[in-house]
């Protein structure tokens, strides 16, 4: 545990999903894989989709809307509409088909073991600290059977801009009726988590057990820790 940036007890947590509490990159790596085959399989041209087809369109997505880089699940979906679309169906079927394909994706993405240790320190935490999540991702804390250990998810979305972005800590902070130098956010990466807790004026405390820089930290957490199971001594 290292200390980088003056420090005090919070009265709030907000505590990043992926890669923080979990190994987000199995994860990921195996949704993508379920979901590319079965459009490419049952839908276009009886083989996995192709990583370039799939790009090609997600950029072609975001030249069009470009806020969409804000909210991944609208982003996968107007990806999916659009490759339905280009194979033949109609706009209805394109749509319908494509939720269908959105719901099965969040199944698969959400489908995550969460360490018992991790629990177990998320609800010893919680009897102490509101927590609430902040994420840029799509996993779903109550498919995956770990939701019992917030009180809140944010997710981003066209409307709830992105980490860096100060949006979501500033939310967090008004939902439990605390000051921003009273949250506390706890995540893994440099940019979105570090970054954006120091400039949305909150604290930051950078855990690294799934997530390590391959260069120095540019940007200094106010507190380092390599487990999650360090949250313990620091917060309690």
């Amino acid at each position: 545990m290292i200390f980088y940036r003056n420090w005090h007890k919070p009265k709030l947590l907000t505590i990043d999903l992926d890669d923080t509490l979990y190994d987000n990159g199995p994860v990921i790596a195996r949704a993508e894989e379920y979901i590319k085959t079965k459009i490419g399989v049952e839908y276009l041209d009886g083989s996995r989709l192709s990583d370039s087809l799939y790009y090609a369109v997600r950029g072609k997505m975001l030249d069009v809307c470009p806020e969409l880089e804000y909210d991944v699940s609208m982003l996968r979906y107007f990806i999916f509409k659009e490759l339905l679309t280009g194979s033949g169906r109609t706009s209805d079927d394109a749509c319908r088909l494509a939720e269908d394909l959105m719901h099965d994706f969040i199944s698969v993405r959400s489908e995550i073991n969460v360490p018992r240790e991790t629990l177990d320190v998320l609800h010893r935490l919680k009897k102490y600290y509101p927590i609430i999540g902040l994420t840029n991702g799509n996993s779903n804390p109550k498919i995956a059977g770990y939701d019992e250990c917030f009180d809140d998810v944010i997710w981003s979305g066209v409307n709830i801009p992105s980490k860096p972005h100060p949006h979501m800590f500033h939310q967090a902070a008004t939902l439990a009726d605390v000051d921003l130098e009273d949250v506390c956010h706890i995540g893994d990466n440099e940019t979105t988590d570090i970054l954006g807790a120091i400039n949305a004026g909150v604290m930051c405390v950078r855990q690294t057990q799934y997530h390590r820089e391959e260069s120095e930290l540019k940007i200094l957490p106010h507190v380092s820790i390599n487990h999650i199971s360090e949250l313990i001594d620091l917060l309690l």
